[in-house]
């Protein structure tokens, strides 16, 4: 038996193995792009979380600024 022979007798194992080469290639390019997913998430959670803590302190000056008003106005009115 000739090594084409046995190349040409068992195609359905060299398909197979093919397969399995490629379908392990393709989960470790997955896993490398998980971890480049990740890292972006955790840059947008920061940030949100910069943003957030942003707004909050302009709605507290918000808040400030109403109670102001607030207070001007009734002192107008007395």
């Amino acid at each position: 038996m000739t090594i084409l022979e046995f190349l040409r007798n068992s195609w359905f194992l060299i398909a197979f193995i093919g397969g399995l080469i490629y379908w392990a290639a393709r989960q470790d390019m997955s896993i490398d792009s998980v971890s480049r997913l990740d890292s972006r998430i955790t840059s947008l959670e920061n940030r949100t979380t910069l943003l957030e803590t942003g707004i909050g302190q302009i709605q507290i000056k918000i808040d400030d600024i109403k109670e102001d008003l607030t207070l001007i106005k009734s002192a107008v009115i007395k």
